[in-house]
């Protein structure tokens, strides 16, 4: 089997076990660079650093082995970006992200930088793969999924993931010993949700508690939602090239264009009206070159 090239990336920073854990669990068949934030990222989506500065800082970082690591005070789709466009000269077989300290399963994907690392390479033709963990049991949780980690990556050596979509990984919170297999899933509908209430002791110090919990919606049978806390290792793939819901395009389409008929829009050129422009332009006097004198007028 052939070395592959990945690129690793997380949202927890480049400090953080789970991309250390990601490393060991990879580096003995792949050849791996680093590219991660200087400092922790979660919930920072594929939002990218807005170009005020037109400068993005990033710094060499040392790591085992001699292993080219940079990291990137930015954000995890920065971190990508900075990969793709500047370090690698070829593009790499993947970008690995995570692993995540926490669930990214369900609606949450809308929020994980996590994910957000690898929808930006999915964006650049890259295949993605997302990594993270359930476990709440501290740093050695990573450890554990190591092995399952390779093997998911050699499969999808093997298997390539569709142009457009991205492999969402999530590990559930039962021990190694407790884990019920692999299941490809569909994405579920339950995410962490953090709301915006009310504290009348921070009355007039405009300051607003945020405030977490669990937003749970019925699962399908078949959701990482459900199947995860049966006790499965959830793969969802998505598919982020199109967004469209073309159900509702075709349904909706000619209802919702009757809106043209409360309005007097302009009428788009005929071909006839093209052609007489094209018939005007040729038949023009070229512009005067700046050098040549005006004529006299009064002659």
């Amino acid at each position: 089997m052939k070395r592959p090239k990945i690129v690793l990336c997380n949202d927890d920073g480049i400090d953080a076990p789970g991309i250390y854990a990601l490393w060991d669990a990879l580096h003995s068949f792949a050849d791996i660079t680093i590219v991660a934030p200087a400092e922790d990222q979660s919930c920072k989506g594929v939002g990218i650093s807005l170009p005020k500065t037109r400068f993005i800082e990033a710094e060499k970082y040392p790591w085992e082995d001699g292993v080219e690591a940079w990291r990137v005070f930015g954000t995890p789709a920065d971190c990508t970006k900075f990969a793709l466009h500047y370090l690698m000269k070829t593009p790499p077989h993947f970008i690995a992200s995570g692993i995540n300290n926490g669930s990214n399963a369900g609606r949450n994907i809308m929020y994980s930088g996590t994910v957000g690392a690898v929808i930006q390479s999915t964006f650049c033709k890259v295949p993605g793969i997302a990594f993270s963990c359930m476990y709440d049991e501290g740093p050695q949780k990573f450890q554990k999924v190591k092995p399952y980690v390779a093997e998911i990556v050699k499969h999808f050596m093997v298997h390539p993931i569709p142009k457009g979509t991205l492999m969402n990984i999530n590990f559930p919170s039962q021990e190694s010993d407790g884990i019920l297999g692999f299941k490809m899933a569909k994405q579920g509908r339950s995410y962490w949700d953090v709301r915006i209430g009310s504290d009348s002791s921070l009355k007039g110090t405009r300051k607003y508690p945020m405030i977490d919990a669990w937003d749970y919606h019925d699962e399908d049978e078949e959701s990482d939602i459900k199947l995860l806390t049966r006790g499965y290792i959830t793969c969802v793939p998505v598919h982020v090239e199109d967004l469209t819901d073309h159900v509702h395009h075709r349904k909706h389409k000619p209802i919702f264009e009757e809106l043209n008929e409360k309005f007097q829009f302009s009428s788009p050129p005929t071909s006839d009206d093209i052609h007489q422009a094209y018939v005007n332009f040729r038949a023009a006097e070229p512009p005067l070159h700046p050098d040549t004198p005006l004529s006299d007028k009064s002659s």
